[in-house]
């Protein structure tokens, strides 16, 4: 065979170079860099009164002064409005000789403190430093406020006043979405049903939680102060239980004249692992994206509470002045998108577009990316996602956050939609006026 005729290779290097081809480019594959997220480190104890205390940190922090703490409680709910008007009144100016709020006290020890709760739990939330000249006086004002509020008469007269003219949307959709037997109806409240709720707090301890960089001089002053605050809290035995059932799908109308406001709520299966928690967070973002786009909607506003036993998903959709609508509905013949098609996999954009959901997946990742360096964010984590006697705990969600963003895919993505949204739970509430 003529020289301009002989291959360049023999058969058996040629074969050699596909192999290590395919090995090179699998090890590559293997080794890049996916998501740039950190792993945290968990310690676990538990306070003099036995309520277990889980402190979460990671290396990125160790130049950082700030510490979140969050005490976490299981008491019975069966009034919201009780649990509304406690956490409020403890928010105001319930340190005892005191006219200035908690929040006042605590502005010169670049501190402060807030509340949360939902249809199972209650947070207490404080933010504070870890320098020592801040952190012993900003803990023995927590700790005076705590083991001790004082639930001032006129404070109460005054938040009765102002907030409690009416069920909020949150609960009048929490209402329309649960039957429970147990809640009770709007009654009138006293000083001493909150002094008894604020006891019942205290009677049901989940968890304290801190997040936030430790030396070795802080991690004592801060077990010492927990175990002081918490000295008596009890142990919650075991997850409120909550007897409520999803009611059947309707849409209901209050009102008249044009449509000014839509209230939707969908009742949601409990996650079970870090997809489900992706898989909720990408799809609130379609729904709001493919919402606002629509030419009837001014805006659209959704919250996830993703409780243990029961959590839902509920929004408000503000919709545009009527005559502007209608001509611009006029010039623009593309189909219409409602929220209840928004439940539903078949029409999901994110579902059915591989291009709408790798956008939404790339922009989830890289704003996880600045989420996970907060201390604020995994105190989020700790206390409205995970749960440490459910199938997702902050030590799974820590552990495997990182796998599950970095191998999730459309697939997975519809499998869990499909799963989580209970489609014949949802209710739409349409307000005319």
């Amino acid at each position: 065979m003529p020289d301009s005729q002989k291959p360049l290779f023999s058969r058996p290097v040629l074969a050699a170079i596909m192999v290590f081809s395919t090995l090179a480019i699998w090890v590559l594959n293997l080794t890049a860099p996916n998501s740039k997220l950190p792993t945290p480190a968990i310690e676990t104890w538990a306070s003099s009164s036995g309520i277990p205390v889980i402190w979460l940190t990671q290396d990125q922090w160790k130049k950082s002064n700030k510490l979140e703490l969050r005490l976490v409680f299981h008491a019975p709910t069966t009034n919201p409005q009780l649990t509304k008007t406690t956490l409020a009144i403890l928010m105001s100016d319930s340190l005892p000789l005191s006219t200035a709020s908690i929040n006042q006290r605590l502005s010169p020890l670049a501190a402060k403190v807030g509340s949360d709760y939902n249809n199972e739990n209650q947070t207490i939330g404080i933010t504070l430093s870890n320098e020592p000249r801040y952190l012993k006086p900003t803990l023995s004002v927590i700790t005076e406020w705590l083991k001790k509020p004082e639930f001032k008469t006129r404070t109460f007269e005054r938040l009765l006043h102002r907030k409690m003219h009416g069920e909020s949307e949150r609960h009048q959709l929490e209402q329309s979405l649960f039957t429970n037997n147990n809640t009770q109806q709007s009654t009138a409240l006293s000083v001493a049903q909150v002094q008894a709720y604020y006891h019942s707090l205290k009677a049901h301890s989940a968890a304290i939680f801190i997040i936030g960089p430790m030396n070795q001089d802080i991690q004592k002053t801060v077990k010492g102060m927990i175990d002081k605050i918490s000295e008596d809290f009890q142990p919650s035995t075991q997850t409120n239980k909550v007897a409520s059932h999803e009611a059947a799908s309707a849409t209901t109308k209050q009102g008249k004249g044009s449509l000014w406001q839509t209230r939707n709520a969908i009742a949601l299966t409990p996650l079970t692992n870090v997809k489900d928690w992706i898989s909720l967070q990408l799809w609130g973002t379609d729904l709001v994206q493919s919402l606002n786009k629509q030419e009837d909607v001014d805006f659209t506003q959704l919250n996830l509470t993703l409780s243990q036993q029961h959590p839902w998903a509920w929004w408000n959709i503000q919709h545009s002045n009527a005559l502007l609508v209608e001509q611009a509905s006029t010039k623009n013949s593309n189909k219409t998108l409602k929220a209840k098609d928004l439940i539903s996999v078949e029409q999901l954009p994110s579902a059915n577009n591989k291009d709408t959901f790798n956008a939404l997946l790339d922009t989830f990742k890289k704003q996880l990316e600045q989420q996970t360096l907060s201390p604020t964010w995994w105190s989020y984590i700790a206390t409205q996602v995970t749960y440490k006697d459910g199938p997702l705990t902050l030590q799974n969600f820590a552990d495997g956050y990182k796998e599950a963003i970095d191998t999730y895919t459309q697939d997975d993505y519809k499998t869990a939609i499909q799963r989580l949204l209970k489609v014949s739970s949802y209710q739409e509430i349409q307000v005319y006026q």
